[in-house]
């Protein structure tokens, strides 16, 4: 009898002690406001990878990758064709060694679908930058499609205009005002809504580009 009132003490002992360490993991993990940290890994010198997960309206889970390319890399100011590395436009033959690296095709060729994203430093009209978003997501679309083949479902996502700064995203070595970013579902639920499930899994991050913090978030299916 001891002994089972011994083993039953010892048990809940070690379940208040998971409890209290995944309480500590999770804090550890968000500011007082509750935004979340999340930890990126690298594919490469030049890409950060960071794990996302978000459910839509019906509670049906997806898993993502954030890849998004260090902040030495770029769209060209007011260009939605032109990549650039700190000052200097990248060559055609530079974009295809540099952005889309081989370790970079490899990590997209596995997803299950990719999602182009489109966004617009806070220069100007929320119209016209909004615009140039767009066209950003579906030129970074043709880029990757190009590297990856036509197998995988593509969707470009166009979030418009930055309007809020970020001071942890340019402190974890990126900058989230015009950055290259693709994004790999990586797991879905059966009929999740994907488009849902990404703005919950994006929102409140502090070093990821929340959708709060541009002026719009317009998902489609890329045709070309």
């Amino acid at each position: 009898m001891q002994t089972a009132i011994g083993v039953l003490v010892m048990l809940f002992a070690f379940s208040v002690f998971g409890f209290v360490i995944r309480d500590a993991i999770v804090s550890n993990s968000k500011d007082k406001t509750g935004a979340k940290r999340i930890i990126a890994t690298r594919w490469n010198e030049r890409t950060l990878v960071f794990p996302i997960e978000g459910i839509d309206r019906s509670n049906r889970h997806v898993v993502f990758d954030v890849v998004v390319l260090t902040k030495d890399y770029g769209w060209v100011r007011g260009s939605t064709t032109e990549l650039e590395k700190g000052e200097r436009r990248l060559s055609p033959d530079e974009i295809q060694n540099e952005v889309l690296a081989p370790q970079l095709r490899k990590g997209l060729s596995s997803a299950r679908a990719l999602i182009a994203v489109g966004l617009a430093s806070q220069e100007g009209d929320v119209a016209r930058e909004e615009q140039r978003g767009g066209l950003r997501a579906i030129r970074t679309a043709e880029l990757v499609r190009g590297a990856v083949g036509p197998a995988i479902p593509m969707w470009t996502l166009n979030l418009g205009r930055y309007l809020e700064p970020c001071v942890e995203c340019e402190d974890a070595d990126t900058s989230w005002q015009r950055p290259f970013i693709v994004i790999a579902v990586r797991r879905t639920d059966n009929g999740a809504n994907i488009s849902e499930a990404l703005a919950d899994a994006m929102s409140d991050t502090q070093n990821l580009p929340s959708p709060s913090r541009y002026s719009a978030f317009a998902f489609a299916k890329f045709t070309k």
